[in-house]
């Protein structure tokens, strides 16, 4: 990975599947989307770099359809991104052989739309389950972790045409949501509090036997054109994203390898030495220890809800002793009779 110079991208939205769905339903709204058609025309050469759009700016889209179509809800607006002809994630890994194979695909792809958040799509052995979860790596408006899970808890029904798909559990913002049927509403009314942003993870699971279904859209040739384009995309943002994602993801890397998520090992992994990486970092008006914090905040969270013991978190996220992990979950106000239990154990 290139070092020798910093990035000029800054976190925020790409003009991918996500937006180019929310132009779209805006221009039927009769908002005027001819700048994004400039945008979209535009082609990264030279010392231009790809435009990277702000989380102000698609609010203020957002806000703008809301306004000359006041009627439309954000769940009507997120059900329209959904179905094999939408443009999604999982629309684009439709080639897939199987449900588990799409959303694999569709986590690595998360790049396309966004650096402000990734995708991790994971296994859970004691569950029997599987899981996709929504990361910010920067605090995002809770709208947004509300259409993460509409979109994988019944979008991935609705674009696989597969009826009936086991959901096992849907958490937003680090909590549980009750039922499916809850998920319009709370998208309604995270719009309506667009202002409130969350770093917490949301996460959608699976039976694991749901996702061994076979994906009656596979297909061998479109997986291999979609791949021969995306990729090089990906690629590419990653090069030019900037070093707060960068720097995120790779501490994500080595917690799914089981290595050292020290800034020494990180840095290294990055192709930088400490004091390189921190400069960076501190351009971008963040340190790696905030983005190791906000990690084992986000992770701490997801075990807590799947009852892994205080020693096995502090082993999994890197920690000394399990002191410390009942020390981050005190200081980040956790909730819920798990939380409570561990914060209290040992006192």
């Amino acid at each position: 990975m290139q070092t020798s110079r910093r990035t000029k991208n800054s976190l925020g939205w790409y003009p991918g599947p996500f937006l180019i769905g929310l132009i779209d339903i805006a221009a039927e709204a009769g908002c005027d989307v001819d700048w994004f058609e400039r945008i979209m025309s535009e082609r990264p050469s030279g010392d231009r770099e790809e435009r990277v759009m702000s989380m102000a700016v698609v609010e203020s889209l957002c806000g703008r359809i809301a306004q000359l179509n006041p009627e439309i809800r954000l769940s009507d607006v997120m059900r329209r991104q959904t179905g094999p002809q939408a443009t999604s994630l999982v629309a684009l890994s439709l080639g897939e052989p199987t449900l588990k194979d799409i959303l694999t695909r569709a986590a690595g792809t998360s790049l396309l739309n966004s650096n402000l958040f990734t995708y991790r799509f994971e296994s859970l052995p004691a569950r029997k389950a599987y899981a996709i979860s929504f990361l910010p790596i920067a605090p995002v408006p809770r709208w947004l972790h509300m259409c993460f899970a509409s979109q994988f808890a019944e979008g991935l029904s609705r674009t696989t045409g597969i009826k009936d798909l086991e959901v096992e559990e849907v958490v937003v913002c680090g909590a549980g949501v009750a039922q499916r049927t809850d998920l319009d509403d709370l998208t309604d009314a995270g719009a309506a509090a667009a202002l409130f942003t969350d770093s917490a993870p949301s996460r959608v699971v699976y039976k694991a036997k749901a996702l061994d279904e076979v994906n009656r859209f596979a297909n061998k040739s479109w997986r291999n054109v979609t791949n021969s384009m995306v990729n090089p995309l990906l690629s590419s943002r990653l090069k030019t994203a900037p070093w707060t994602y960068r720097s995120y993801m790779m501490i994500l890397r080595h917690f799914d390898a089981g290595l050292s998520l020290s800034m020494e090992a990180v840095s290294n992994s990055l192709g930088a030495d400490v004091s390189t990486l921190r400069r960076y970092l501190q351009a971008e008006s963040t340190g790696f220890k905030h983005l190791i914090t906000l990690f084992r905040y986000q992770q701490a969270q997801l075990m807590i809800i799947d009852g892994v013991s205080i020693e096995q978190m502090a082993r999994s996220l890197d920690f000394k002793n399990p002191v410390s992990v009942k020390r981050l979950v005190r200081s980040k106000g956790f909730c819920g009779e798990d939380a409570t239990a561990l914060r209290d154990a040992g006192n």
